[in-house]
């Protein structure tokens, strides 16, 4: 993955809010799993595709984060979502 690599939800995935966090449910595996704010952030910002440039430029807008942890964290967030198989990458 790159930053022009455009990411989204995977369709089928159960995902509430509690407590200003997300709270996720694959059915189809029976894995669930509770976002923190900037998770559910990420989360959010990809309910249409998105790439993951565009992403780190939102999240630089409303965090304060340098750049470079940005990038990192996106990564690292959108590989383990990508991994539990609940976003597509395009």
């Amino acid at each position: 993955m790159d930053l022009q690599t455009k990411v989204a939800q995977l369709e089928g995935i159960d995902a509430t809010e509690l407590n200003g966090e997300k709270v996720m449910m694959n059915l189809d595996k029976g894995q669930y799993f509770v976002l923190n704010e900037v998770g559910s952030r990420i989360w959010d910002l990809i309910e249409a595709p998105k790439s993951i440039g565009e992403v780190v430029s939102e999240l630089l807008q409303e965090y304060e984060i340098d750049e470079e942890s940005c990038k990192e964290a996106v990564y690292e967030f959108l590989g383990s979502m990508k991994d539990a198989e609940i976003i597509q990458v395009l």
